[in-house]
């Protein structure tokens, strides 16, 4: 199994440098100028852009339980239609993923599928319960890379600590779902003028930022990593900027939604598609996170891509269910940062790519190097494309973007060195 991969642009964290990419086995075997090799098959990506196969640290795939919203078949099409070839998929399922039986289910049956790998996260409770933890050494067993309550926090914070000193043993990733249930508890949308204009019960931002404070307490005192799911408030921002000037082992990811979003496109309609938790905030908001990202204060960009079926999200902003889809629009959405200079593409490569393969202690991905597994997105910075409800991979089709038009395309993406997508046909191998 040879291909060459002739003249695309590579992009890696530190610069952007144009050659052939030969590919043997699944793995790069080569990065060179005018590579020959008539055994080989050959994909013109002259003009493109090579990014490293992009990794998700939050996919919400519904399986067990919710196979309405999702599948682990169309969520995988979906994803590899966005260009991530690494997504790890979250626990609050039907039941949660809080054994090692649900775990090895999904790892078997992407495999089987096998468009892309997908990590099950293991709960930290029992039944997301929040009162007993999990066995994460069977969790672990099972393919889980991290563990999770995602959807709820773990109110009790000496049951947290037990659960990172516990993680520390399996060197298994605590991944925090930040939001304080007793401030937050049946709010809908950000605190803000808008609230106080609609009558809409609200959010505060420190139901995020109470807890944000407590998980880097946490880590600072039992030196333990901990990764903070879906930032989305500036206070939130600047305690992580502090813990990590204080070298305290944080992670922190941001979503599409949140920087390309603000209150002020809620208020236009109130499509209940950009009812999310947390909630989309303030245009000050957006604009710290994208300062974040930029910064590094903010490591990494998932797309937290929540399905739910048409009746779940048709009724009234107030009754819909939270989230919205995201693997499909995440890497247009994101080059927007690019596009207005907020990045560049190198760091955007490492935003979506190298930075979570780091996180999650991936070595064999997340950069396009020799000796690296061939997964790899080429793009198209210039094409452009509707997001219209029939190409939509997902089960679900819930997104405030329907109907748009964006600029910049996944082209290919090629997972083990084999081309599992290609946009010309919207075609999915």
């Amino acid at each position: 199994m040879k291909l060459v991969v002739k003249g695309a642009r590579i992009v890696s964290p530190s610069e952007i440098a144009e050659n052939d990419i030969l590919i043997e086995n699944g793995l790069i075997k080569k990065i060179a100028k005018d590579i020959k090799d008539p055994s080989a098959k050959t994909l013109d990506a002259r003009g493109k852009y090579a990014l490293p196969g992009f990794i998700d640290m939050h996919t919400h795939l519904r399986t067990p339980g919710r196979e309405d919203e999702e599948t682990i078949e169309t969520g995988s099409r979906a994803a590899v239609k966005g260009g991530f070839t690494t997504i790890l998929c979250m626990p609050n399922t039907e039941p949660a993923i809080d054994n090692y039986e649900i775990a090895l289910r999904i790892r078997k049956e992407a495999e089987k599928i096998g468009l892309l790998d997908i990590f099950p996260v293991g709960a930290i409770t029992k039944q997301r319960q929040g009162k007993e933890l999990s066995e994460f050494g069977q969790l672990k067993k099972a393919g889980c890379l991290a563990l999770s309550d995602d959807g709820s926090p773990v109110e009790d914070p000496s049951l947290l600590r037990k659960a990172l000193e516990y993680a520390k043993l399996f060197d298994l990733l605590i991944i925090s779902h930040c939001e304080d249930l007793s401030l937050s508890g049946g709010g809908i949308l950000r605190e803000s003028e808008l609230t106080a204009k609609s009558g809409f019960s609200y959010i505060p931002e420190i139901a995020e930022s109470v807890i944000v404070a407590r998980e880097i307490e946490l880590a600072r005192f039992l030196e333990a990593k901990i990764h903070l799911a879906h930032i989305s408030t500036n206070r939130s921002i600047e305690l992580i900027k502090r813990a990590k000037k204080d070298a305290i082992r944080v992670s922190a990811e941001s979503c599409p939604h949140y920087f390309s979003l603000s209150l002020e496109d809620i208020a236009k309609n109130f499509d209940s598609n950009y009812k999310v938790n947390p909630p989309i905030g303030t245009k000050e908001d957006r604009q710290a996170i994208c300062k974040a990202l930029a910064s590094d204060i903010i490591d990494c960009i998932a797309t937290d891509h929540a399905p739910h079926t048409f009746l779940e999200k048709e009724g009234t902003f107030y009754e819909a269910a939270f989230g919205m889809i995201g693997l499909e629009t995440a890497f247009a959405l994101s080059l927007r940062l690019v596009k207005e200079r907020i990045i560049n593409l190198e760091k955007l490569a490492d935003k979506l790519s190298y930075a979570p393969s780091r996180i999650l202690g991936l070595s064999d991905r997340g950069l396009i190097e020799e000796g690296r597994r061939a997964d790899i997105a080429i793009v198209d910075l210039d094409k452009t494309w509707t997001l219209t409800e029939e190409k939509i991979s997902s089960k679900s089709k819930n997104t405030p973007f329907l109907n748009q038009a964006f600029e910049g395309c996944v082209e290919y993406t090629l997972y083990k060195g084999k081309i599992v997508y290609k946009y010309t046909d919207d075609h999915i191998r």
